[in-house]
């Protein structure tokens, strides 16, 4: 059938169901351009020829007059045009249907002084619906924004005929739509790829991705997953290059982020924060639903206009803004979520310890007794052995593990599983209101949550309240403010999980505590101090009972921040902005702590009188005011191809510190936990941590950048800081950068081949920015106030508090980055390549200097230092699918090598980290705080114990010395004292082969940092079903696993790892082989500090998170006045695939630069499974 007849017929059932149906108006029209010069000629004429030269076929709905005289002189413009042209003068109006034109007569005039409600939808070139598009009717304040399935309806005032719609939403081209006599419209909107490009605020001001030739990686509001008690969390795995570690679980706890590695040894290496323009030196509490974008610089190009604090990245967060002609709109978000302990640490259970004891016990009774010469047996008991001379404390086997009168070990009466009495389910709630809007004149946005977080570990608790409101005024047609301000105020109940177990480590305690103790005497009080007691008689560990510390050991936090930033921007003409932001940050923090006389210590049992000197309250309050001043222009200029950016600036910065601490002691009982409290003598108050601080710096700031026809883009920075931080002739830090980009795809000869098809860009770029992170007054000598004898009096005096260099000066990081830009598919496929070089000079470090200037170390600057980061990320984004079935997919992943290059005629640094233990070494050629300790190569067997013993007759009769050229027999070892050797002891590889095992044989160990790191997401939608996972992983770093010192010595005196069951015996049952034997006494061939025993794989692959969502269907909701409604339920940190004995891979107990990954018991990590509502009205 002939195309033109089937057009026919559908305009004939168009026209016959016109009255009961909506009139559509196709703005695909606007994009059919006509040629008619018809002078005085019947309209039925003009329709013919519009007929022949467009796909469209003329139908009229009513009596239409069409043979009135028109004339049309139109040459090339839009059929719109033509139609106007055509109609002009007559009371005709016109629809257009698909591929058909529908002609009317107009409305009486009555009917058009009133005004017409006006409706329809607005979709994207696919044909899916755009969610909070802004339509307005143009010229007014009238406007609503699309819905969840881009509808929308407005009341449009008369004359409706003459109105015009505007369509605006971030990322596609404004579209004006006519309404004449049309009531519904199906609009679609095209990309705009300038505008997409536009959305990069950066430096200062907005700048066109496509102008921007550093590497950033861009995190949407979308993509963050909101069940995490943090948003930073939200991160992890989300972005290439930049590594996110959950180092604690502690209820409201941060994350450690680490852009493109450690760059410093002592200066810090966290990225500087900046929220909505205003710079912060640390992460701030955010509500994830608050965020509408998140930006990281990554190289030193990007960051360089930051200046001094750009060195370790930039994170720029850019919260929700009302929207011109957006209706009010109310969001209400809730969540509930329970959580639980992500992963158990495998312990001996009661029976397993109770064999480890004894074995141990008397594995020290024949070592002693071989070394003495005296006979022995297990089977004597403790009042023969005592009377042997040797201590119970080492070779003694308590009643309750042995039975020496029927020689059977005792069935136990308690098997307590520690970690399940110290970690429970803890719910996490939060709710989250917000509203946003706006005109032309104002937009709004203004939000307040409440979270309540309980921990895994009672009572710990985290509360707290957040507020936003972000306003922006276009007050007059050059002048423009914005204001913002937000607010946290959290209450902490803090558990001390980290730390050693005589320090109030709950978690050592949890996992030292014998299995063989109850939990609760009889009455249902904590049983307390049960292995205290036994610490002199019975030679056991002395944890108190772990319930009793996180219960009863009180401290609380109370924090509030308040932020105001004032931004004001006045345009004198078209293409300049002149900006002034005035900014204030106030911070408030108490601290409240009391340790009470019922918590045992070391030999010291709860309630006891010793205890006074640890019964001891604290309070402290910190206020911090930070003031920020910013003032900028910038000009932009599009000249035919070239487009030019401006920006020059000033800022200044100030912060003040001010801290007060009082300590306390001397309670009569601990019914009172405040320092008032305190005794009566004047020795019973103190100052604690008191101080007071300030900071100042100065910047000057520059930025030119250049483009051509959208092939190439050149920047310059330079920016300029002065730090009252350090020396005064060394205060100012200069910071160029240079970048340059080519868009390949847009060159002439490969624009047509690649259009639809491919992008390509390429990207160099280097900068240099500052690091000043190292205290306030470094560079100036203080003063110490202290006393010295006259007589017999001792009179006070003030002193100098230490040597200070005066010409401190900047710590400097220069980056190289090349960069690779790939699009596929009108970017379905995205593939984002960076390779760098960082390189840090000038290193900042507290240096050892001669004793003859009355102190050991000072801070200076090492000038021929330098520390290397090198290395390559990728980032791959897909949209797999973009009908009614969406499936997105992302991927990333990140690989540094972190080296010292020179250590400034250092040999080494050795950082002693617990138990005077030196565990990391910073040495050239290997990485900023490597492992060091001794190195295991195997377990001494009988045949071993029998040469080294002929080793030990040579050894002793050359004067405890080896004579020149011999050979070993067995295998080297640290000490060759009788109750030292034995078989079952670990052999210790001779590095240095001299024959003896001394501090000359440690070695590097391996280090923290992974060979590679990365994350995987998917997301998949269909018919209002979201489905959402993201995946974490490292490969390679490992972990100082110090908890060993406790769990893996083998002296049963307290639990041990599970692992420690398969321990060697003897050579016919040799365990696991790697496992030494048990013995109690801490013998030097043992125990030799910190060895590779200590050194974990710390690799892992997270499940970070799974969600489910649905959103009802629209028709449902209206009836209620609801907009959208969206139900969900989540799982965070579901599960985690590693070999790391402890309980998270990530961990980093110590915050040096020069101790990375070291484990001493931090707060766990919790699975989280969360139930939520996303409510809009």
């Amino acid at each position: 059938m002939n195309k033109k007849i089937i057009q026919r017929i559908s305009l004939l059932i168009l026209l016959f169901v016109l009255p009961v149906a909506y009139p559509v108006n196709d703005v695909h029209a606007q994009d059919v351009r006509v040629t008619i010069r018809m002078d005085k000629v019947r309209m039925e004429q003009v329709m013919n020829e519009i007929e022949r030269q467009t796909k469209y076929l003329f139908g009229s709905a009513d009596n239409v007059d069409v043979n009135r005289i028109v004339t049309v002189q139109v040459v090339d413009r839009p059929l719109r045009e033509a139609l106007d042209a055509m109609l002009r003068g007559t009371n005709i109006s016109y629809m257009v249907q698909g591929s058909n034109i529908v002609l009317k007569n107009r409305r009486s005039e009555a009917d058009a002084n009133r005004p017409v409600t006006v409706s329809g939808i607005v979709r994207d070139v696919a044909g899916n619906p755009v969610v909070g598009a802004a339509v307005v009717v143009k010229g007014t304040t009238i406007g609503v924004s699309t819905d969840i399935e881009g509808r929308f309806a407005l009341q449009v005032p008369p004359p409706a005929s003459q109105a015009v719609l505007e369509i605006n939403y971030l990322g596609y081209e404004p579209t004006d739509v006519r309404v004449g006599s049309v009531t519904h419209f199906d609009i679609t909107l095209k990309e705009d790829s300038q505008q997409i490009s536009d959305v990069l605020v950066v430096g200062y001001t907005p700048m066109r991705k496509s102008d921007f030739t550093g590497s950033v990686a861009s995190v949407k509001s979308s993509e963050l997953t909101t069940t995490t008690p943090t948003m930073a969390q939200a991160l992890a795995g989300k972005v290439a290059g930049v590594e996110v570690r959950q180092a604690s679980g502690a209820p409201g706890e941060g994350v450690q982020i680490r852009v493109r590695g450690v760059n410093s040894l002592s200066a810090g290496s966290d990225p500087l924060y900046v929220v909505d323009g205003y710079p912060a030196s640390e992460d701030v509490y955010i509500n994830p639903g608050d965020i509408e974008s998140i930006d990281i610089l990554k190289d030193a190009a990007s960051a360089a206009i930051y200046g001094s604090r750009g060195a370790s990245g930039v994170v720029l967060i850019t919260t929700k803004r009302g929207k011109e002609g957006e209706r009010a709109k109310i969001s209400y978000d809730f969540s509930y979520g329970i959580q639980q302990l992500e992963r158990k640490v495998d312990l001996l259970d009661a029976n397993q310890f109770r064999d480890l004891y004894i074995a141990s016990r008397n594995d020290s009774y024949r070592r002693k007794a071989t070394a003495a010469g005296i006979a022995w047996s297990p089977n004597d008991d403790n009042s023969i052995r005592s009377a042997k001379g040797f201590s119970l404390a080492d070779v003694g086997i308590h009643p309750m593990f042995y039975d020496f009168t029927t020689r059977t070990p005792v069935e136990q009466q308690y098997n307590t599983d520690w970690q399940d009495e110290v970690f429970g389910n803890a719910g996490m709630m939060r709710h989250n209101i917000s509203v946003t809007g706006g005109s032309k004149a104002i937009r709004y946005m203004a939000s307040i949550g409440y979270m309540d977080q309980d921990g895994i570990i009672a009572p710990s608790n985290h509360n707290r309240i957040n507020a936003r409101l972000n306003l922006d005024a276009q007050i007059t047609k050059h002048f423009s403010a914005s204001l913002s301000y937000s607010m946290f105020d959290v209450k902490n109940k803090v558990v001390q999980a980290e730390g050693r177990m005589i320090n109030d480590g709950v978690i050592q305690s949890t996992l030292m505590y014998l299995p063989n103790l109850p939990a609760y005497e009889e009455n249902g009080d904590y049983a307390r101090s049960a292995m205290i007691r036994m610490k002199t008689d019975w030679g056991l560990n002395f944890p108190e009972n772990p319930l009793v510390i996180a219960n009863e050991l009180d401290i609380s936090e109370k924090a509030s921040r308040h932020n105001l930033n004032f931004n004001l921007v006045y345009e004198p003409l078209p293409d300049l902005k002149i900006s002034a932001r005035l900014g204030q940050q106030w911070y408030n923090y108490r601290y409240f702590y009391y340790r009470p006389m019922s918590i045992g210590r070391n030999s010291s049992p709860a309630y006891s009188s010793e205890l006074a000197a640890y019964n001891i309250a604290r309070s402290s309050s910190t206020y911090d005011i930070d003031r920020l001043g910013e003032f900028t222009a910038s000009y932009k200029k599009q000249l035919g191809s070239h487009r030019f950016d401006a920006l020059v600036g000033y800022t200044l910065q100030r912060k003040t510190y001010d801290r007060l601490g009082v300590e306390a002691t001397g309670f009569a009982d601990d019914r009172i936990h405040e320092v008032t409290a305190h005794g009566p003598k004047d020795s019973d108050i103190s100052l604690y941590e008191t101080r007071k601080a300030a900071w100042s710096m100065m910047s000057y700031l520059a930025r030119l950048n250049y483009s051509f026809d959208d092939r190439y883009t050149v920047t310059g920075t330079f920016r300029a800081d002065g730090s009252s931080r350090f020396g005064v002739n060394n205060r100012w830090g200069y910071f160029p950068s240079v970048s340059a980009g080519w868009t390949l795809s847009n060159e002439p000869f490969l624009k047509d081949a690649l259009e639809n098809i491919a992008t390509v860009r390429i990207r160099a770029s280097w900068g240099k920015s500052g690091n000043n992170d190292i205290g306030n007054y470094s560079s100036i000598a203080g003063i110490s106030t202290g006393s010295y004898a006259f007589g017999t009096t001792a009179v006070s005096t003030s002193r100098l508090g230490g040597f200070a260099d005066s010409e401190l000066g900047w710590e400097t990081t220069t980056q190289t980055n090349i960069g690779l830009d790939l699009g596929f598919f009108n970017s379905r496929l995205n593939v984002i390549a960076n390779y760098y070089n960082s390189i840090s000079t000038d290193i900042l470090y507290n240096a050892p200097i001669s004793a003859i200037s009355g102190f050991t170390s000072s801070t200076t600057n090492m000038t021929d230092a330098k520390i290397r980061n090198r290395g390559f990320d990728l980032q791959i984004d897909a949209r797999l699918l973009t009908g009614k079935v969406k499936w997105n997919v992302s991927t990333n992943i990140s690989i540094n090598r972190n080296k010292v290059v020179n250590l400034g005629g250092l040999d080494d640094i050795l950082s002693t980290s617990e138990r005077s233990v030196q565990s990391h070494i910073t040495k050239e050629g290997y990485p900023i705080g490597s492992f060091y300790g001794y190195k295991a190569v195997g377990i001494m067997s009988e045949l071993d114990y029998k040469n080294a013993l002929k080793d030990r007759e040579v050894y002793l009769a050359n004067g405890s010395k080896f004579p020149a050229g011999y050979t070993l027999q067995g295998p080297a070892v640290p000490s060759y004292a009788l109750d030292d050797l034995s078989y079952g002891n670990t052999i210790w590889k001779d590095v240095s082969g001299d024959g003896v095992i001394d501090t000359n044989d440690k070695t590097i160990l391996g280090n923290a940092y992974p060979d590679f790191t990365g994350g995987f997401s998917t997301s998949l939608s269909w018919s209002g079903f979201d489905l959402g996972a993201s995946f974490t992983y490292s490969y390679g770093g490992e972990v100082i696993n110090f908890q060993d010192y406790y769990l893996f010595n083998m002296e049963g005196s307290s639990n041990q790892y599970a692992i420690a069951a398969d321990r060697y015996v003897s050579d016919m049952n040799p365990g696991r082989n790697n496992v030494p034997v048990a013995t109690r006494i801490s013998v030097t061939n043992q125990s030799l500090k910190l060895s590779s025993y200590y050194v974990e794989d710390a690799s892992y692959f997270r499940c970070s998170n799974i969600t489910l969502g649905y959103t009802l269907p629209k028709r449902l909701l209206r009836k209620i006045g609801i907009e959208s409604c969206r139900v969900y339920v989540s799982g965070d940190n579901l599960f985690t695939i590693t070999d790391y004995r402890g309980y998270n891979p990530e961990v980093s107990y110590k915050s040096s630069n020069l101790m990375p990954g070291f484990d001493w018991g931090c707060y766990p990590l919790s699975r989280i499974y969360s139930v939520g509502l996303n409510l809009t009205f």
